[in-house]
């Protein structure tokens, strides 16, 4: 039986967790804030105050940061209130070199091509994921960062239904020879050797496409990292990524352009 004096329970915190993806100032002393949440996926949340000096959330609104905070909604936004940080991924911003420009075209991929306010928690477990190895790699090591910045790609395209198709020409529709093949940069797409005449942009498939298979195939980073490819290899299979991207989500990723520059 409740006593007439018993002090009602407690709800407990519901944190969420996100990845900081963009931020911009709003109004005189706020900023909104894109951020890809695990519960959520891309959203536009309220950083109130966080302009302001020595406000406690301005640490917390910088892009490429991972951080977990309890959304609390009003009529017009929902407000980020008790952050903390699980990542600022220092390292990656610190060093400012290849890793840097890798990292933000992923979150630059995400932050066009996925659908607002679209929960795919199996994408910020990837993000997430792929952002806090890259943080913890040596900086020497941007080889292994390029080999797990593909992996995410190819795992995003896969989870939004635009695999790179390996089995049949997209010209005429034919099971492809894996020897033959080659992949069309300006269709976006793979085609045989005999849809190939005539077409200028062609990527030879055979040498790189058990690259691709394994790294759109394998979850496990520590895999990834200690894959043995050629530097050249890579290259290509990010060139071909890149291409694929552009041609099917209509979207060249201005942090890749920096890095190329």
């Amino acid at each position: 039986m409740t006593g007439a004096f018993d002090m009602p329970e407690e709800q407990p915190i519901s944190y969420d967790e996100c990845v900081v993806l963009k931020s911009m100032q709003y109004h005189e002393s706020d900023r909104i804030v894109t951020i890809f949440s695990k519960t959520y996926g891309k959203t536009n949340i309220l950083a109130r105050g966080a302009c302001k000096p020595n406000s406690k959330l301005s640490g917390f609104t910088d892009s490429l940061s991972i951080l977990q905070y309890v959304p609390k909604t009003t009529r017009t936004f929902t407000l980020m209130t008790q952050p903390r940080i699980i990542s600022p991924l220092f390292h990656i911003k610190e060093i400012m070199g290849k890793s840097f420009f890798q990292a933000f075209s992923i979150c630059e991929l995400v932050l066009r091509a996925a659908e607002q306010d679209t929960p795919m928690p199996l994408i910020y477990e990837a993000l997430k994921n792929t952002l806090i190895v890259m943080d913890l790699l040596e900086s020497s090591d941007g080889f292994a960062s390029e080999k797990i910045v593909l992996k995410f790609k190819l795992f995003f395209l896969h989870r939004l239904g635009f695999d790179i198709n390996h089995d049949h020409c997209s010209g005429c529709g034919k099971k492809m020879d894996p020897a033959l093949f080659l992949y069309d940069s300006d269709r976006g797409a793979s085609v045989c050797s005999r849809c190939a005449i005539g077409r200028p942009n062609l990527y030879e498939m055979s040498k790189i496409i058990k690259t691709l298979l394994y790294f759109s195939e394998t979850s496990d980073l520590k895999q990834i990292i200690d894959s043995e490819y050629t530097q050249y290899e890579i290259s290509q299979a990010s060139s071909i990524v890149r291409h694929h991207i552009r041609a099917n989500l209509h979207i060249s990723l201005a942090s890749e352009s920096m890095q190329r520059q």
